[in-house]
């Protein structure tokens, strides 16, 4: 994805300076038994070359012990897997497996592209959270690889050299984050900022939201915020931006991942995801770490929640949704798996898979695990499936902000702006 503010991709596809060109290839029709019976499974995903490795390596072993089952893989990028999935969705040549993602998850299901696998997969063992981020009405259309959080990066080094000692991420509040970023700034004497403009992500307003019992999406696919809040969150930025706190507006706008403060050291802190940390961390050239999001004790209720890696599903016009559900049910269960994925998809959400990889990890991926591990008891719920429509909430947010940033609008009219927009998008 070109905008990785608004991305989630795993740090090997955020790290790549080219994007795999891998193209999908579309066989003509629905997927027919090969000669002698088998069953031949088309299965598409994003990803890198490494990731195709990967896979391929999983394939293997399960068609070793599936002997009358072939899956076919079928990688693109990311630009290029949601757009080649939607002509063949449109043309009706859809694969039977398919990776999805929480932006378009809850948009597909609703076109009758997904089928509902319920009771197909075992999930005894999988975080009930996470799994019911791919629940729609009832109906288990999505399998989660993994769990990711968004959460706060944070450079150690950084906070020595400014002489300000790590927040208490347990206890601390909007406002002590404020005052870290700023004390931050002061102490680094103008060669780095506190912070990074943390206002351009809709998914970090997504969890202020939830901290105020409030949610940027309800259950029923409308927008279930106060305008005042999003206000707030505009507003508290702006005065980040006029304290010194974080960079100004045109100081800010990197938008690719290795390019932003936090990855070229002119940030100490930045809101992103806990499966960035490795590619972060190698960028700096130091062991970074992980916080949580601020004001998580401080409002009327925890606002982080566990995001879906990715997730697996079938298709609905597939003719062998049993043999589907079979290779999901391979594919987040079986520990093997999770020894050649280790975090690659997120942090197993099987806790017996979980349990095998998370010995495995490197240094960077073992304090996320860690950290993902000590949130399972403080997350309150799975945020709403996005609606149809919803996954121009990023793009809308970046922009938005930005203008309020440069101040050719008003918090107030930000707000207004990103309501009626959003609005007009999910209608």
């Amino acid at each position: 994805m070109s905008n990785t503010r608004s991305s989630s991709q795993p740090p090997a596809a955020l790290a790549a300076a080219t994007v795999l060109a891998l193209t999908l290839t579309a066989c003509g029709g629905d997927a027919s038994p090969e000669e002698g019976g088998d069953v031949e499974l088309r299965f598409a995903f994003w990803g890198t070359a490494d990731r195709a490795d990967r896979f391929q390596e999983a394939i293997d072993i399960f068609e070793d012990e599936n002997p009358g089952i072939d899956v076919r893989p079928e990688v693109n990028d990311w630009d290029g897997y949601w757009d080649r999935l939607a002509t063949v969705v449109a043309g009706g040549d859809i694969p039977d497996i398919m990776m999805q993602e929480d932006r378009y998850i809850g948009e597909y299901a609703s076109r009758g592209v997904l089928a509902d696998l319920s009771g197909s997969v075992p999930t005894d063992d999988v975080d009930a959270h996470l799994l019911s981020s791919g629940e729609i009405d009832g109906a288990q259309y999505g399998y989660p690889t993994g769990s990711n959080v968004f959460s706060v990066v944070a450079n150690p080094d950084m906070f020595e050299d400014a002489g300000v000692p790590m927040p208490d991420d347990s206890t601390w509040t909007w406002e002590e984050y404020v005052d870290v970023s700023n004390a931050l700034s002061d102490g680094l004497d103008g060669q780095a900022f506190g912070t990074s403009d943390y206002s351009f992500a809709e998914v970090g307003f997504r969890v202020y939201a939830r901290q105020h019992g409030q949610a940027l999406f309800t259950e029923d696919g409308t927008l279930g915020y106060e305008d005042e809040l999003l206000e707030e969150w505009f507003q508290r930025s702006l005065d980040l931006q006029e304290s010194g706190g974080q960079p100004s507006a045109d100081q800010g706008l990197a938008l690719d991942l290795l390019d932003s403060p936090i990855a070229t050291g002119e940030a100490a802190m930045s809101l992103t995801w806990s499966a960035q940390l490795e590619v972060l961390s190698e960028a700096t050239g130091t062991h970074l770490t992980l916080l949580r999001i601020p004001g998580e004790s401080e409002f009327d209720q925890a606002g982080m929640y566990f995001k879906p890696g990715m997730y697996l599903a079938a298709a609905e016009t597939s003719d062998h949704q049993a043999e589907a559900a079979q290779f999901i049910d391979f594919m987040i269960n079986d520990t093997r798996v999770g020894e050649i994925f280790l975090s690659e998809l997120g942090l197993p959400g099987n806790a017996n898979v979980r349990e095998a990889v998370v010995a495995e990890l490197d240094t960077v991926d073992q304090v996320a695990a860690d950290f993902v591990t000590d949130l399972s008891d403080e997350i309150v719920d799975a945020a709403a499936v996005m609606p149809q429509g919803a996954s121009a909430a990023a793009e809308i947010m970046q922009r938005v902000n930005s203008e309020v940033l440069f101040e050719q609008i008003t918090p107030e009219e930000g707000a207004a702006k990103f309501r009626s927009e959003l609005e007009a998008a999910l209608s």
